[in-house]
């Protein structure tokens, strides 16, 4: 398994008017798209390979860890961010 090191947090650009701070975040909210999507597409892939091997389509305790880091970093509403992701990119558990 590869190991990385965690990024290196970007310090938020100085904006200078409300506008400039609005094209920000949409110019971040892009970025966050577009790696969710690319996450989704590595979870179906990872699924596909674990059910193909015979395993589990789930691994909670691989969640639970993914959960953990979220709330780490940005407490309550990282579970809730993480619970969203884990569900957008897994489905459903019912």
């Amino acid at each position: 398994m590869t190991s990385h090191a965690l990024p290196s947090v970007t310090p938020a650009p100085t904006i200078s008017s409300i506008a400039d701070g609005r094209q920000t975040i949409d110019e971040i909210d892009v970025q966050l798209r577009a790696l969710v999507g690319a996450r989704l597409e590595i979870s179906r892939q990872i699924q596909a390979l674990r059910s193909s091997d015979g395993g589990p389509r789930i691994q909670h305790q691989r969640e639970n860890e993914i959960i953990t880091a979220w709330s780490r970093e940005l407490g309550p509403c990282g579970v809730e961010i993480a619970l969203s992701i884990l569900t957008l990119c897994r489905g459903s558990l019912t």
